[in-house]
């Protein structure tokens, strides 16, 4: 384990490891599995039809199957226990199903269009549900995006809007509708949880661009420019985001989940830049200064008071990932040498990443789970602070894979693996941060931390004597 007096504080480049120039495509063979699979969690679970809700927001699990996901409109996939699929979308959305990667029928569903829009064969939900063959004499699942049984809920209980799930109901029956979304996200056994090295390759292309926006915004951060203008820095383009891109400074940090506004950045302002897209989020959090004599004379001690034991925590859970290590020994690990009574972290110490930010976790207290080859997971330690403090942050992704998962993504994606084997080197030979051969840095910034963010020459790095 690594100690605090261990970490110093002193010169270090950026990296420089390239963006991929080719976005992988996932092979029609991924989702023709993935579609095998589900439905043999359907024979296992007993279930005729299983239906996948999605909106803009929460369309995970319907693109695992589709390739997809709807834009300003819900969607609804419907999975007959043979293979046969439909899918119902609103009038902007209808055509995106001949793009499906599983065969389905597109089904126009008038009321998942946007307001008023021209409405013509208007047809009613259990018009639909009768048309596919739902009826009272079948079991149906219904999958949203939480994971709402058993912590908030029975199998009865939905995450979907009730003009779906009720009238499903009034069809299938009450008790003969349940809610499956844990076939997907469960972080024990969900099909989601285990990734292929395609998947891992696709994922490391959003992950790559989601860091790198952030390297080039905090190399052009400067005192006197806006939220806006910093935020215009970012190299990620037009890419879809998981999560809002957040640059905030001074009080604005106090509001949490905000976006960036013309509030310019001044001299020893607490400061943050995030940006996550599809398979990947980074984010950093610090002071905007130069040194500790920017600051005022009580936070003067922020360096070895805060920031260190953050990043030394953070290394910790870098060199303690492995294989079959349990999410409650991370967690434990984390709460042994980085108390929350003191640094005020609440959410998981890690949690599962996939076309959403967060899917899942196996993280937590008293977690059974073990991590294994094919999860893609993110350091996500957030500690919370008096206002005197910036709360440090330096949140990346990474995925795990045994001997045989790598020697498939270099075999497959050569040029994937050469910039995860760049991400390991950087780290361990100029931050020396030592990994398991299993811990694939996704991220290009993965570990790199600095805490005076103004600075762009120094940060920390671990001090070993062997």
């Amino acid at each position: 384990m690594i100690i605090e007096n261990q970490i110093d504080y002193e010169v270090v480049e950026d990296p420089n490891i390239a963006l991929p120039c080719v976005q992988p495509v996932l092979p029609d063979d991924v989702y023709h599995n993935r579609l095998k699979r589900t439905l043999q969690e359907m024979s296992k679970r007993n279930l005729k039809y299983l239906m996948i809700y999605a909106d803009r927001e929460h369309y995970g699990n319907f693109e695992y199957l589709t390739g997809y996901g709807p834009r300003f409109e819900e969607a609804l996939l419907i999975v007959d226990q043979s293979g046969e699929s439909y899918t119902l979308l609103g009038n902007e959305c209808l055509g995106m199903a001949k793009q499906s990667r599983i065969t389905t029928e597109g089904i126009l569903f008038h009321a998942f269009s946007l307001p008023n829009q021209p409405i013509h064969d208007n047809k009613t939900l259990k018009e639909i549900l009768r048309y596919i063959g739902v009826d009272a004499n079948v079991r149906v699942g219904m999958a949203g995006w939480k994971l709402l049984y058993p912590d908030f809920g029975t199998r009865q209980d939905f995450d979907v809007p009730s003009f779906i799930v009720d009238k499903v109901k009034e069809v299938t029956g009450e008790g003969s509708l349940e809610n499956v979304t844990d076939l997907f996200i469960d972080p024990q056994y969900g099909l989601r949880v285990i990734n292929t090295a395609h998947d891992i390759a696709y994922f490391e292309f959003g992950a790559a661009y989601a860091s790198d926006a952030v390297l080039n915004m905090l190399r052009h951060t400067r005192t006197g420019l806006t939220e806006i203008e910093v935020s215009q820095y970012s190299t990620s383009g037009s890419l879809p985001t998981s999560l809002f891109p957040k640059v905030l400074a001074g009080e604005r940090m106090d509001l949490g989940m905000v976006s960036p506004t013309t509030n310019k950045l001044k001299l020893g302002d607490r400061f943050q830049v995030s940006m996550g897209l599809i398979g990947g989020q980074s984010n950093r959090r610090g002071f905007a200064v130069y040194s500790e004599a920017d600051l005022p004379e009580e936070s003067r001690d922020f360096l070895d008071k805060i920031a260190k034991p953050y990043f030394t925590v953070m290394v910790n859970w870098y060199e303690n990932m492995q294989i079959g290590v349990k999410g409650s020994e991370i967690y434990q690990m984390v709460e042994e040498t980085y108390p929350r009574n003191v640094h005020g972290w609440f959410l998981n110490p890690g949690h599962l990443i996939s076309t959403e930010e967060w899917m899942s976790s196996p993280i937590y207290e008293g977690s059974e789970i073990t991590m294994k080859s094919g999860m893609i997971l993110q350091m996500d330690i957030i500690p919370f602070l008096e206002k005197i403090y910036a709360a440090p942050n330096c949140e990346d992704g990474i995925a795990i894979g045994d001997e045989k998962l790598r020697e498939e993504i270099k075999t497959l994606y050569p040029e994937v693996y050469g910039r995860i084997m760049a991400r390991r080197e950087f780290m361990e030979k100029k931050l020396n941060i030592r990994l398991k051969p299993e811990v694939l840095p996704l991220s290009n910034i993965t570990g790199l931390y600095r805490p005076y963010m103004l600075n762009k020459d120094k940060a920390f790095v671990i001090r070993r004597e062997d």
